[in-house]
């Protein structure tokens, strides 16, 4: 009986340790995806521009995908049809659904933030000029549990003001409706967006604070299911690394972003966008990083009204295991400008 060479042997089974590791990132990238859909429940500049230069500008097309963006009302609704899988991605405001969902056992999972301060100004009437004033006043919020409700008791309870007795919340709707009661003096003060504090700012309403800059409390994050970071993790990477470069060509190039920004079909006055712009523009997280102490905050609030179990943790929630990843290639290829 002929025996093998036992070199031959050692060469024959790295041969076939390396067709297999081939074979085995060969179907592991075949099942990668190229197109993608991404749920939204917001159309506002601050929420819309960087995926919109990130689609204009061909950074999603660089990193061999094709997103479908898909727009629903509501926080409830976008994370039910990522929880379905009939989306991929969602973009929700605050990370209150995304915790309370997984609290309940849905495997979903904050993978980035587009925005890490509250995406609201607080202005008040004609004659509260100062956040000191509010005391004994009415603030509209969009309603109870809504996110203006929130961040507006964290806010209240920052300066020294006990939301429960020295003001009234008053349930009035969303920023515009707010706009019309401050107006009519139903309200004395209330969080609205950038655009409509651009347009009140110019009817002599004064600005309080910009929360923008004022309460890192994020607003605006992505969730994914559990599903997805296992079965398409260079998928999931891809879109982040597009997502950033939309977000760092949003804060580096004043002139361009906002003319994308038209020619990708956003609407708006182009002097109201711009102002609007600077006020939103410093919550941005331009490498998408989460702020997880604002996140905290939320939790805490939760656990304390009872809605999440006390034992719960941010880190059955947030992981950023592919962000980091796709940070780091970015740093590697030249391109990351945070």
């Amino acid at each position: 009986m002929t025996r093998m060479n036992p070199r031959l042997i050692k060469l024959s089974v790295f041969a076939l340790a390396l067709s297999l590791l081939w074979l085995r990132a060969f179907s592991v990238r075949a099942q990668e995806k190229k197109e993608i859909r991404i749920v939204f429940v917001s159309l506002s500049w601050n929420n819309q521009l960087p995926i919109r230069i990130a689609v204009t500008r061909g950074f999603f097309k660089d990193q061999g995908l094709t997103v479908e963006p898909i727009f629903v009302r509501g926080g409830p609704t976008a994370i039910a049809a990522l929880a379905s899988g009939n989306v991929d991605f969602a973009s929700v405001g605050g990370a209150q659904a995304p915790i309370r969902s997984n609290a309940r056992g849905l495997d979903l999972h904050i993978i980035a933030s587009q925005s890490n301060y509250t995406n609201y100004t607080l202005l008040g009437s004609k004659k509260v000029k100062t956040v000191e004033a509010l005391r004994g006043k009415v603030i509209g919020i969009t309603g109870a549990g809504s996110y203006s409700d929130f961040v507006m008791r964290v806010f209240l309870k920052r300066n020294n003001m006990d939301p429960e007795k020295e003001v009234t919340l008053r349930a009035i709707g969303g920023t515009v409706l707010r706009a019309i009661a401050l107006e009519k003096g139903v309200i004395d003060a209330a969080p609205f967006s950038a655009e409509e504090t651009v347009r009140l700012l110019d009817k002599g309403y004064p600005m309080l604070v910009n929360l923008n800059e004022a309460l890192r409390i994020p607003q605006s994050v992505f969730v994914t299911r559990g599903e997805v970071l296992q079965k398409y993790p260079d998928t999931t990477k891809r879109f982040l690394k597009a997502v950033i470069l939309g977000m760092q060509f949003a804060k580096h190039h004043k002139k361009e972003r906002l003319q994308t920004g038209f020619t990708a079909g956003l609407k708006g006055d182009p002097d109201i966008v711009s102002r609007a712009y600077d006020l939103f523009s410093p919550g941005y997280a331009t490498d998408l990083s989460v702020a997880q102490d604002g996140i905290q905050v939320m939790l805490d609030e939760d656990i304390r009204a009872g809605l999440v179990d006390k034992n719960f943790t941010l880190d059955r929630v947030i992981d950023e295991r592919i962000l980091k990843r796709a940070q780091q290639e970015l740093k590697s290829e030249g391109r990351f400008q945070p």
